[in-house]
């Protein structure tokens, strides 16, 4: 008996390696124009949705290990990108939020990553993005129940 299909053609888990992979690919080089790296533009996205993150959270978000983000943010602030905000009553209690120039930079690729999001997504109907994103953020919110 011959298959017509082999098991990683219809692997979640693959499928969904291959599709980040791909469209990921295409925005980094649109970051590669702007010389911002994949691990600097989740930080800086990171920091224009939500401002003022502490690092253990900005890692989290940014699904990197906490040394390899105080390294990329330490280079961000060095660029003039980031900002550290010391809180007085607990030093240890570092908040991160973005400079000015990191806004300038940062404004524009969100465009483009908007831009980006809707030419790959114009393959699916509105009914089916909306499907495909709700789908989505179930199969994240279960991941919290399966590794328990």
């Amino acid at each position: 008996m011959m298959m017509s299909r082999q098991h990683f053609d219809d692997y979640l888990l693959y499928q969904l390696a291959i599709a980040s992979q791909a469209l990921s690919s295409q925005f980094h080089k649109e970051l590669a124009k702007q010389g911002v790296s994949p691990a600097a533009w989740r930080i800086l996205y990171c920091l224009w949705s939500k401002p003022d993150m502490r690092l253990t959270e900005l890692a989290r978000h940014v699904l990197y290990k906490q040394p390899r983000v105080t390294k990329c943010v330490a280079q961000l602030k060095e660029d003039g990108l980031v900002e550290k905000n010391i809180r007085s009553e607990d030093r240890r209690n570092v908040s991160l939020h973005l400079t000015e120039n990191g806004k300038k930079l940062v404004m524009p690729l969100i465009k483009r990553s908007r831009e980006h999001e809707d030419k790959v997504l114009a393959a699916l109907s509105e009914k089916d993005r909306l499907q495909f994103r709700r789908s989505l953020t179930l199969l994240i919110q279960n991941m919290d129940v399966c590794e328990g």
